[in-house]
């Protein structure tokens, strides 16, 4: 089989990969971008669209190993990176410098398996044509080993335990701006970490995906590298139509208008401007930490303190069932004493036997629970002799309170990987009427975090608030990005009322000094006032109070200094 002179020479041809594309003419921002990688020879339209598309003044010499692409939906990444897979692994020549009986890896990646095995579908059916008997050593439904090439294709969960020890050749990371892992705030960050000492000298890797939030590592390749000429690694970004001219722009036009922010970011390739990381993971880690800088541990009861006990509970067949107490401790401090969960599936009557036994050690009478447990917990929790209250506030309400009261240093918790996890993967959102709430990304959970800030709220609204602090929670912004009052906790509005109530008052009193003919007060740290000041006297200091005796007839009539 003769070999072609290059990726654009085996898509354009009859004899190689032609034959799996319909109209190539439909394809030709997606040769620009095969261009730019292998570093190949372009038209001066092809520049043009690959200015549009990079933010740099010219294609580099020599193309890219690390390449990001930002792409809309149905824009054809997938096709296009099975492409590249294909190509390399029957023409790659990754076969020099290996060792006598290793093999080169080219690795389909995915956090979710199933994305993967549509890239591995893609590939598979490229190859077909090109693979006799003798040529494929083995097939299965994630693997192709090549003989003669000694190349092997390999569907891969998004793990980074999965993908050490091999000589990788190539990477292709599918839809990274949507990874999510239960045991990690940052799995793709660990999965390239995992990589990187595994790519062969010239290995390639190509990470693509439609985009989401504004932040994460998709986000931070595309933030630090798009536009940067000279750069190393290449970002690409092109909207649907773009890519793929064949899309009804009817569609993207109907979506759009039915959900502005979502369908710009599915087609149009923008990161969500309305959703956000809710809490730095320098914050979560600093509370997990005494004041010795040791771990805070799980803590047995302890006589003299009062406990309280939150519960969130699991139907048994998805979400887990979680419980946590905690405490206040001498400096007004929420402390999480103790954490447990239950994954499902479960007997959610005999996790509430279990936790029951747990509570009543704490000397916990009365548990609280979230609103929307509804009323068997209730008739659960009182067989075993403890009685719940449900809590007045959403999942939502919940976290605000609790953001609140880690800012301001005021919460303890033990260290707990999966409650880490949790707590760093929580979202703020922005709904179209501007007002803000948080809850977890889709398909993830948020029982263990949502649990602890159930406790660390009722907890802390249970304590009085020094002015000090009402008036950091009043110091919030009260409009959201679009405008729009920002969702306030309780105690953020309760500092809000005080503080206008303050400055209401403060006017009034003003006010009435002024009628009076006295000057107005000045406090310390405040810029002395001079509107009243006597003509022959000096100017007022701080904290000092003059009376009206010796105001002139001038200055009676408003004559005064300015």
């Amino acid at each position: 089989m003769d070999k072609p002179k290059d990726i654009i020479d085996a898509l354009e041809s009859p004899a190689y990969f032609r034959p799996a594309f319909r109209d190539l003419s439909t394809w030709s921002s997606w040769i620009v971008f095969l261009k730019g990688v292998y570093g190949l020879s372009m038209s001066p339209e092809e520049v043009q669209t690959f200015k549009e598309c990079t933010h740099r003044s010219a294609p580099a010499q020599g193309g890219h190993k690390e390449i990001y692409c930002v792409c809309g939906r149905r824009g054809g990444k997938s096709r296009i990176m099975s492409t590249i897979a294909a190509f390399e692994a029957l023409w790659g020549n990754h076969a020099e410098g290996l060792a006598p009986g290793e093999n080169a890896f080219i690795f389909l990646i995915a956090f979710d398996k199933t994305q993967a095995t549509q890239l591995f579908r893609y590939c598979r059916g490229l190859l077909e044509p090109f693979m006799t008997k003798e040529e494929a050593r083995r097939i299965t439904n994630d693997t192709i080993e090549l003989r003669d090439q000694r190349t092997t294709i390999m569907v891969k969960a998004g793990m980074f335990q999965a993908v050490r020890g091999f000589s990788t050749a190539v990477v292709l990371l599918d839809e990274l701006a949507f990874a999510r892992s239960e045991n990690s705030a940052q799995p793709v960050d660990e999965l390239i970490t995992a990589l990187t000492p595994s790519l062969l000298p010239n290995a390639l890797m190509i990470g693509a995906s439609t985009p989401f939030g504004a932040y994460g590592y998709f986000f931070e390749q595309y933030d630090e590298h798009f536009g940067k000429d000279g750069d190393e690694t290449l970002v690409w970004h092109g909207g649907t139509l773009k890519m793929n001219p064949t899309y009804s722009a009817k569609k993207i036009e109907k979506d759009i208008k039915r959900d502005k922010a979502r369908f710009e970011s599915e087609y149009y390739a923008l990161f969500r401007q309305d959703i956000e990381n809710f809490l730095p993971k320098f914050m979560i880690e600093g509370a997990m930490r005494r004041p010795d800088g040791l771990d805070r541990e799980q803590e047995l009861p302890q006589p003299g303190r009062a406990y309280q006990a939150f519960i969130d509970v699991s139907g048994g067949r998805a979400d887990s069932y979680c419980l946590v107490i905690g405490y206040l401790d001498a400096e007004g401090k929420a402390i999480v004493a103790r954490l447990e969960e239950r994954t499902s599936p479960l007997d959610p009557a005999e996790v509430t036997k279990e936790y029951a036994e747990i509570v009543k050690s704490y000397g916990v009478k009365t548990v609280r629970s979230d609103r929307y447990a509804g009323q068997w917990p209730v008739s659960a929790w009182e067989k075993q002799g403890i009685r719940v209250e449900l809590s007045q506030w959403s999942a939502s309400d919940l976290y605000l309170e609790f953001v609140a009261a880690l800012s301001m240093n005021r919460v303890g918790l033990i260290k707990h990987d999966r409650l880490s996890v949790q707590l760093q993967q929580l979202e703020r959102r922005t709904q179209q009427g501007g007002r803000d709430i948080v809850t977890h990304p889709d398909g993830a959970h948020d029982d263990c975090a949502n649990v602890v800030a159930g406790l660390v709220a009722y907890l802390l609204n249970r304590r009085t608030y020094t002015e000090e602090e009402l008036d950091k929670m009043a110091q919030v912004p009260s409009l959201g990005p679009h405008g729009a009052d920002r969702f306030m906790t309780p105690s953020m509005a309760e500092a809000r009322r005080r503080r206008e109530a303050l400055a209401e008052a403060e006017e009034d009193l003003d006010e009435w000094m002024r009628k009076s003919g006295c000057n107005p007060i000045v406090r310390p740290g405040m810029r002395p006032w001079r509107g009243w000041v006597p003509k022959e006297q000096p100017p007022m200091k701080v904290g000092e109070v003059r009376t009206v005796a010796g105001v002139t007839d001038a200055e009676k009539s408003g004559d005064i200094n300015e």
